[in-house]
């Protein structure tokens, strides 16, 4: 190994202690300040609820577009530069939304925080492949998983000791928090950062225009004529659709309206979910450290159908009360054990399919999945909740996790074997 070489690995790890330690200050924030949106819109700044919504899909659109402009960016100045540009843009969006104002101020804020969103964190989950050697990128990414759920939970819980609907005050306090620690998370990543690999641009293949039949080698189109990437990417968001597009406002609505829970229950059912991802996320990644990462989409795609199968099962007239309650709960915890399935891939895949020129599109592709499916998901529920049948919604959705799981393991004759198969199989080769 020169000594450039041990520059370089001694750089990246100290970038990944960096990205870890950042991540837990800003999801401690993002969790105080993750419930209130609405409420804080609609309770302390006066907006109409129907307005309130309206701002918040907006801010979705917003999400898409910029983590769509970020790919390229990210590969012509270098990820870290997308990935501080964008946390302090969130920053001051967040900071914003503390300060107050009427509907102009606030929609400036949501579109500064979503644009923010959509540009720091697919860039980070480029940066983190270039923090970590190939054996480690599973074990990395779920673990800082695990470490943003933490700092959600302990952000979600603390902000319930904070926030009273008649004290204006206090959502100025976690809003002012928020951007805070993701200003924080900003300035150590420009300090701490900047000479580690990936921060600055790779460079670029030539660029060329591709003969007749040639697949392009430059630009989202390049990106998109690679088949098994759009295969993986079709996958993600039917896991988005069916999958986190219905675990907050849906399933809270489901388990009220057509369950009876309270929204004590609702609460303690997502601290469940955390819980359970916390408690048994580097577990899960020891123990499928050899399996293939379809297996691992298909089991996600599996554990999500057994929880709504069990969010349905709470809704039957047989087991009101603690029996439906303690149902709900253990579905969100269900949920939450798929996702520890799911990490480990998420952010993995993208990098191990991208070429270097082009991982920054790749992940943004990737991350794009997510607002997609929160424009698709929650609309769809919201006719099926609001029809004659309102038990189709959590029927539908399980069908739709469960020909995902059939999906994900079809994915595998798509996907290069050296993308399928686990790290440490791949490097033996």
């Amino acid at each position: 190994m020169t000594e450039q070489t041990t520059a370089e690995a001694a750089a990246a790890r100290r970038a990944w202690r960096l990205s870890l330690a950042g991540t837990l200050i800003s999801s401690l924030g993002t969790g105080l300040t993750l419930p209130f949106l609405i409420v804080y819109l609609h309770s302390v700044r006066h907006l109409s609820l129907p307005l309130a919504g309206v701002l918040v899909a907006i801010s979705a659109v917003v999400g898409m577009a910029t983590t769509a402009v970020g790919g390229p960016l990210g590969d012509r100045i270098g990820l870290g530069r997308v990935f501080v540009l964008g946390l302090l843009a969130q920053a001051i969006g967040t900071g914003l939304l503390a300060v107050g104002g009427g509907v102009p101020e606030a929609a400036v804020a949501i579109a500064l925080t979503a644009a923010g969103n959509g540009t720091a964190w697919p860039s980070l989950n480029g940066l983190i492949a270039h923090q970590v050697p190939l054996a480690e990128q599973p074990r990395a990414f779920a673990l800082r998983f695990g470490v943003l759920n933490a700092g959600i939970g302990v952000g979600g819980l603390a902000s319930g000791w904070i926030v009273a609907l008649d004290n204006p005050a206090s959502f100025s306090l976690i809003y002012g928090i928020d951007a805070g620690s993701t200003a924080l998370f900003a300035a150590l990543a420009l300090i701490g950062m900047r000479g580690a690999p990936g921060f600055r641009a790779v460079g670029h293949a030539p660029v060329r225009r591709a003969d007749a039949g040639e697949r392009p080698t430059h630009g989202y189109r390049a990106v998109l004529a690679d088949r098994a990437f759009v295969a993986y990417l079709a996958c993600a968001l039917a896991l988005g659709v069916f999958g986190y597009a219905q675990l907050n406002g849906p399933w809270a609505a489901f388990a009220t309206l057509i369950g009876h829970a309270t929204p004590r229950v609702v609460g303690i059912a997502f601290a469940a979910n955390t819980a359970a991802i916390v408690v048994s996320q580097l577990a899960v990644v020891r123990l499928t450290r050899r399996w293939r990462r379809t297996r691992l989409l298909a089991l996600t795609a599996a554990f999500w159908t057994v929880a709504w199968a069990a969010t349905g099962l709470a809704a039957l007239p047989a087991l009101r009360g603690l029996p439906a309650d303690a149902m709900l709960v253990i579905s969100l915890a269900v949920f939450g054990l798929g996702e520890t399935f799911l990490s480990p891939v998420n952010g993995a895949m993208p990098n191990v399919l991208a070429p270097p020129h082009l991982r920054a599109r790749y992940n943004a592709l990737a991350a794009m999945t997510w607002p997609v499916g929160e424009l698709i998901g929650p609309p769809l529920a919201g006719l099926l909740l609001g029809g004659p049948v309102p038990a189709s919604w959590v029927l539908l959705i399980a069908a739709g996790t469960a020909l995902t799981a059939a999906g994900a393991l079809a994915l595998a004759r798509l996907l290069p074997a050296s993308a399928n198969r686990p790290p440490a199989e791949v490097l033996a080769v």
